[in-house]
């Protein structure tokens, strides 16, 4: 299985700073749970707009950290909100959900063991 989390190369996107890469990652965990809810209403909704900037906000948030699945899960979700074409949204949304609750669950397990 690939890594979850790079943090190595999510320390360069924030040119080494640790103590910086551990507030974000306190933010992402703190405010992914309303970028997960806007997902999801754009899709329950059929709103290619609303999906496409959702998903896109939340794919340039896990992207700091360097995490390619849930970047590519939420890009999968931009593309279709983009194109208008939300058949597979909630295919997309599974997949995404899974990546995100992965993601969160080692960002918890690092800056546990770093501030720990």
């Amino acid at each position: 299985m690939a890594t979850v989390l790079d943090w190595d190369r999510a320390l360069e996107n924030v040119d080494g700073s640790e103590d910086l890469l551990i507030e974000l990652a306190g933010l992402f965990i703190e405010e992914c749970p309303e970028m997960m809810r806007q997902v999801r209403a754009a899709i329950d909704a059929g709103d290619g707009l609303a999906l496409q900037r959702a998903a896109h906000s939340l794919k340039g948030s896990a992207r700091i950290f360097a995490t390619a699945a849930a970047t590519e899960a939420a890009r999968r979700l931009e593309v279709m909100g983009a194109g208008g074409d939300l058949s597979g949204a909630d295919g997309g949304w599974n997949a995404l959900r899974l990546e995100i609750d992965r993601l969160t669950a080692a960002l918890a397990d690092k800056t546990s063991q770093q501030t720990g």
